[in-house]
């Protein structure tokens, strides 16, 4: 099951990321500016994050298995869309609809987590989620300027993308099951295994017994929205979480939206040299997120704290991202530049596990709304730099600026991140307040 939801976080970047790959291919194709490719790339993030919400409440009203497989066929016929139009109103509403449907990819899959990954190897399994997702990225940028140097056209690029989705969620469709008792592959062991519970209070392990997770979903709708979103206001650790996905989403939107034509711009380098140079960050986020999960569950384990295990690791990492982000600032050539942002990335990918865990610990049985919440600031980071960046870019081409103020300005998003996670505690729920 990890598999299967793994492959449609990284399928899933193909359509979303293709854009910023072609990015001045389709400038010079279709005549649009930077500040124009700046709108294309945030209006998919405004789609993402008005959809964060009603996507997780999708997959818990009509189950994980339709509501994911549903969301893939249409957001791929979105992409498919974008490979068609020419104007610029009909490129901006194929981006906007492709963020709407791709909105519920995180809150479902944080759902599928919490009702078949045992708490213990929630880490793990999170980490590879997040790893897959810039394996996509990675991926899609190589893939997409070597097409483009070989003299493919971009739409052609766009269109067999989409037929990935479509074939991912005929698959998904025929072998998930919402529930783990549903499949016929799971047994009794493994139903008690999944439901076994975290660390109590005084540090003893308990086994509870297992009890249908149907119930689960049923019970959610008990806590009204007005309740639910007041207890999330008043959640110190809810906001931490939503700052850290802000600025942390903003250091990782730069590699997925800009990146690629940065270096175009500043080594005037070709298209597939900036398409491996721009996979290499990208290619560190999955190590350090592999990483990241293997870490969060050891410290866990080790320290019995889960404080140690999701905080401490991420204000570690980020601060240390920071530092390496704006020392690549000093490197004289693109390769050296995108070697040591690299492995600021890499400290990066180790967060984001960190940042899964605490959300499911602080979401409980509201996990996927939660997560929905959580990936909305996220998104707001989407929405407002490829704006801010379209625009700066063209002000630097025009005044021949400072470019290695992108890059200190991406130093100062992770700093920030880390230093939001102070707030962060994952011994408190969402619901109640109490320590779990």
């Amino acid at each position: 099951m990890l598999g299967i939801v793994s492959f449609a976080a990284a399928s899933a970047y193909l359509t979303r990321y293709c854009i910023s790959a072609a990015n001045t291919t389709i400038q010079r194709d279709l005549e649009f500016s930077d500040s124009q490719m700046g709108e294309l790339m945030s209006v998919f993030a405004v789609g993402y994050l008005l959809c964060q919400v009603p996507g997780g409440w999708l997959g818990n009203r009509f189950g994980t298995r339709f509501a994911f497989a549903f969301l893939s066929v249409c957001w791929s016929f979105s992409n498919v869309w974008s490979a068609m139009a020419s104007a610029f109103q009909m490129q901006w509403a194929s981006r906007f609809s492709l963020g709407l449907f791709q909105a519920g990819l995180t809150p479902i899959s944080a759902r599928i987590l919490k009702d078949w990954i045992p708490l213990q190897w929630r880490g793990r399994s999170s980490s590879w989620i997040t790893a897959s997702m810039s394996v996509g990225g990675a991926f899609t940028m190589v893939l997409t300027g070597w097409l483009l140097g070989q003299g493919y056209g971009w739409r052609a690029i766009f269109s067999v993308y989409s037929l990935v989705g479509v074939a991912w969620a005929v698959g998904f469709y025929w072998y998930f099951r919402t529930f783990p008792q549903d499949h016929r592959s799971v047994n009794q062991a493994e139903l008690t295994l999944i439901r076994k519970s975290d660390r109590s209070a005084d540090g003893t392990t308990e086994l509870r017994e297992y009890q249908p997770i149907q119930e689960d979903v049923v019970t959610q709708h008990e806590t009204s929205h007005h309740v639910l979103m007041l207890n999330m206001l008043k959640c110190p650790g809810m906001w931490g979480l939503c700052v850290q996905s802000f600025f942390r989403a903003a250091g990782y939107v730069f590699f997925v939206t800009w990146f690629f034509a940065f270096l175009e711009y500043v080594y005037d380098i070709d298209k597939a040299e900036a398409g491996l140079l721009n996979s290499l960050p990208l290619i560190a986020v999955v190590v350090g997120s592999i990483a990241g999960g293997i870490i969060v569950d050891w410290l866990f384990q080790v320290s019995g704290s889960k404080w140690i295990s999701r905080s401490g690791t991420a204000i570690v990492s980020l601060s240390v991202c920071g530092f390496l982000t704006m020392a690549s600032a000093w490197t004289s050539s693109a390769t050296e530049l995108s070697v040591v942002i690299a492995i600021g990335a890499l400290f990066s990918g180790i967060g984001s596990p960190a940042a899964w865990t605490a959300t499911i610990d602080i979401g409980g049985r509201h996990t996927a709304v939660v997560m929905a919440v959580m990936n909305m600031a996220g998104c707001l980071a989407g929405v407002l730099l490829p704006l801010l960046l379209g625009n700066w870019f063209e002000q630097i081409r025009e005044t021949d600026g400072n470019w290695n103020l992108v890059i200190y300005l991406h130093a100062v998003f992770y700093f920030s991140g880390a230093l939001s996670w102070i707030l962060v505690n994952p011994l408190r729920t969402i619901e109640d307040g109490h320590a779990v």
